[in-house]
């Protein structure tokens, strides 16, 4: 393991067995076998969180054991430890965190199923599961310098989606059905405050991940992210392919573009580069995979995608001052001295 080399003390073992707690729950969400897997998974990523966490908050206060117990030491009597959302509370203090908020839904859900049984999970919760998948990982690597690549494999860290069509929508019949009452219910409203979350966070990766299809009739493999060949005798044959997307395709656009398009669909203001670069900055708009791309070979200029357009043109139409106040929070950020808006 990259980067691991022993945890001697109390700050190590949490750390283990967090990293423990991990890899299980992702063997257990990517086993379609197992009809309890996406409680299981609910419980075992946030026990890997809470105590990824505690490491963190004894690496910062030089192993101060008291900083993850409630109350004083009092000898003879046994110390509660810091719960999960207090120890989010101590590490990400700002509470509408997009990183905090994808935790602290999880843990709502895994409140919920220790009463009730989901027997299948909507798109919107899994989204949720592989946010938070990815955001441990980094935050294993930044804090302690630890790399999972030895033991994880990259391809192990994309949840499976296997939902029929009729499971995407908890309106249909079939699914309140066999979901029962209380738990469709539940589901109902936990993916629309979920979806208007993710909406709040202009679809801040770090709160929610989706994956999207595109089925298309085509002799082009690049085309399509799912591919359906004729076989001998004039037989469909169905195989999944994964094809990376090309940047040249989904992200051609420079800034130069993007201030020219905006300016032709937007008469009543005059759009400047520089107004790109303050929107970058005051929404971490490089951290955005569907709006921003920047090539790996020196001197490759940033590229960004139609999506992004799309994006600011819904923020203008929603806010006349968008471009404006982007200008004033970018101001903000570089006279703080940082990046972190939330």
């Amino acid at each position: 393991m990259k980067g691991h080399r022993g945890n001697p003390g109390l700050k190590g073992r949490l750390l283990d067995k967090s990293i423990d707690a991990y890899i299980l729950s992702l063997e257990t969400i990517n086993r379609l076998s197992i009809r309890y897997r996406i409680e299981a998974f609910c419980y075992l990523i946030c026990n890997a969180w809470e105590l990824l966490l505690k490491a963190k908050i004894l690496e910062d206060t030089q192993n101060n054991h008291n900083e993850i117990y409630r109350g004083k030491k009092i000898r003879g009597e046994r110390r509660d430890s810091k719960s999960l959302r207090e120890c989010l509370e101590r590490v990400f203090p700002i509470q509408n965190n997009p990183e905090r908020r994808n935790i602290e839904r999880i843990v709502e859900l895994r409140d919920e199923a220790v009463h009730l049984v989901f027997t299948e999970i909507p798109r919107d919760v899994l989204c949720l599961f592989q946010a938070c998948v990815i955001n441990y990982h980094k935050r294993l690597n930044n804090w302690f310098m630890v790399s999972l690549s030895e033991r994880v494999h990259v391809g192990m860290m994309s949840i499976v989606y296997d939902i029929q069509p009729q499971y995407g929508d908890l309106a249909d019949k079939r699914l309140r059905r066999e979901l029962g009452l209380d738990a469709a219910k539940f589901l109902s409203k936990y993916c629309a405050d979920i979806r208007r979350e993710f909406d709040q966070f202009q679809r801040a990766a770090e709160f929610s991940i989706g994956i999207e299809y595109r089925l298309v009739l085509s002799k082009n493999d690049d085309d399509a992210d799912i591919k359906l060949s004729t076989g001998p005798n004039g037989r469909v044959n169905t195989q999944v392919i994964e094809v990376p997307k090309d940047p040249s395709k989904t992200h051609h656009f420079r800034q130069i573009d993007i201030k020219n398009e905006l300016n032709s669909k937007i008469s009543s203001s005059k759009i400047s580069q520089f107004d790109i670069q303050c929107i970058e900055k005051a929404y971490e708009i490089r951290k955005r995979l569907d709006f921003f791309y920047i090539g790996t070979i020196k001197g490759a200029f940033p590229q960004y995608s139609q999506v992004f357009i799309d994006w600011l043109l819904k923020q203008y139409q929603n806010d006349s001052m968008f471009f404006l106040k982007a200008r004033e929070k970018a101001k903000k950020i570089r006279s703080a001295g940082k990046l972190d808006i939330w």
